[in-house]
Order: structure tokens, then sequence, then C-alpha cells
């Protein structure tokens, strides 16, 4: 049986589910089993209320960190519990849960090198939405799934949403660190291999870094008749690399006839920032959810 279980329910007992007022719930320290990785993987989690409706059940958000991040991030640094609550309360979003994983700095993406993070991209869809769905009242399918994340959990997001678009139907970028394919003399080699601390090998290997990159895995997208939506957030005083990577991501997905929203607000790499996006992007999300699995 999962931690989760048990910490949920001493924690959420004895709430009102019908009372849009009360506080959700942040529930830290919980552990989803991973036998891709062959160690759990830590998370935190957020519930609206003790349970769903009768018959109901949850949509879920999965929102990455960035580097140097960890598990729960966006509920301590970001304040999301408080925001999610106000947001419920005054009817912007459903109720929904929402899931933070700790995943080091691996990049989200499958590193099969001996030391490495490990297949960090298959166990989120092999173990953790497993996992979640089997331990919460969760709608386990991908009308109801979404994921998210912030700069190096941006690209994690985006990346998860190409790589399974069978597993979620959107994906968030905020301040996204969709990093540009590498080009021959290129000038951010300089800079850019450091960002990935032997990700992708060691020496930094740019066919592998170049095989991962959502640029060239866009493609993968072309033959998928329900291709998932995606919504690029970034201030506009963010690093200017990253403002041009979302606008020319926006671009290229325009290009393949894909469901996607670009935001250029005021703010900069930093959780201020993120705190004022996450509810419009929820909104934007909110009509795309489907708790029922039709169809």
């Amino acid at each position: 049986m999962f931690k989760a279980v048990a910490a949920l329910a001493a924690v959420v007992a004895g709430l009102s589910v019908g009372n849009a007022d009360a506080a959700g719930f942040v529930t830290y320290h919980l552990e989803a089993p991973s036998p891709t990785l062959g160690h759990p993987i830590p998370y935190a989690v957020y519930t609206p209320f003790a349970s769903p409706a009768e018959g109901e059940r949850w949509p879920v958000v999965y929102l990455l960190h960035g580097t140097s991040g960890k598990d729960g991030d966006w509920f301590t640094w970001g304040n999301l519990g408080p925001i999610l609550d106000a947001a419920l309360a005054a009817g912007r979003i459903p109720p929904l849960v929402v899931v933070a994983p700790g995943m080091g700095d691996s990049w989200y993406v499958d590193d099969p090198d001996p030391g490495s993070y490990g297949l960090v991209d298959t166990a989120i869809v092999k173990d953790l939405i497993p996992a979640i769905d089997g331990s919460l009242p969760t709608a386990a399918c991908r009308q109801a799934r979404a994921i998210g994340g912030l700069s190096m959990g941006g690209a994690g997001a985006v990346l998860q949403a190409i790589n399974h678009p069978d597993t979620y139907v959107a994906a968030m970028s905020f301040s996204g660190a969709l990093h540009q394919p590498i080009v021959k003399g290129d000038p951010r080699l300089g800079w850019l291999t450091g960002l990935y601390s032997g990700i992708f090998g060691s020496p930094f290997s740019v066919p592998r870094f170049n095989a991962a990159n959502a640029f060239n895995r866009m493609i993968k997208l072309e033959g998928v008749p329900d291709k998932p939506a995606f919504y690029l957030t970034i201030g506009d005083d963010d690093f200017a690399d990253l403002i041009e990577a979302s606008a020319k991501f926006h671009d290229r997905l325009r290009e393949m006839h894909v469901d996607t929203t670009l935001r250029v607000t005021a703010g900069r790499h930093f959780w201020d920032t993120w705190q004022q996006a996450i509810i419009p992007a929820l909104e934007w999300l909110a009509p795309k959810l489907d708790a029922t699995c039709r169809g």
C-alpha cells in the first residue's frame, strides 16, 4: 500500500466535500515505487477536498520543478496551495489534484548511462502516474490528465507530451528551458553544455542532446490523431534565448496545426512570475479536461 494513502487519510479527515471555501490540502514526503529507476519517486500532492462528490473523480495535473529543485517546490517556493484554494473558491478552476514530483537535475529524459538519473521520462509514465491513479480518486485517463513545469521542468513537460501523447491532453511550459538544437559552430557551446551536467554523456554528446531535443522530437506528433495542446508562457524580463525559444516552438507547433497558445507577460525567471502565471494556465486547461473519461 502506498504511503500516500495513510498520509492523505490522516490529513484530510473531517473536511466537508461541499464547502467550496474550505482550504485544500498539501501533503509532503510521499513516495511512489519505481521499478524503472530502482528507487522511489518522491512527491508532494494537493487535493481540493477529502473526496470527490459521489460518482465523480478528479482530473490531475503534474507540475515539474526546475534545476536544483525538488519535490514540492511548487507548494513551498510557489505557494501553490493557497493560490489553488482561492481560484477554486472563486470558481476559476475545477477541483483537481496537483502532483509535484522530485526528479533531480535529470532534465526529465531517459539516460541509460551508469550512475545517471536513469530512465526518468519512462518512470513518470510507467511508475508515477499509475501510483497516483492507484492511491487517489483521480480520473485515470488521458482526457483528465495534464503536465506542466517551470524552466527545466517546462522543457520536461513538453517532452512528456511529445513522447507520450496518449497520456496527456495538454502540456504547460512556464519559462521553459526549451534550448534549441545545437548546430555546427554554435556560439552557445561555451555555456549551454554546462547546464546538463553529464545528462548527455561525459564529454557532452551533441548528437544525444539533439536527438532528445523537443524541437527535433515534435515531428513525432504529425501522425498522432489526438495531439496534446500546448500552453507556453514566459516573462518579458526572462532570458532572451528562452523567450525566443518559446516563440519559435509555438510557431513550429502552429505550422503542424497543433493547438498552441503563447503568452508573454510581465515578469522574470522566478517564482513571482510563475505564481502569477499558474491560474491563467489552469483556466486555459480547464475546458480541455474531461474527468468523465468519455471518448
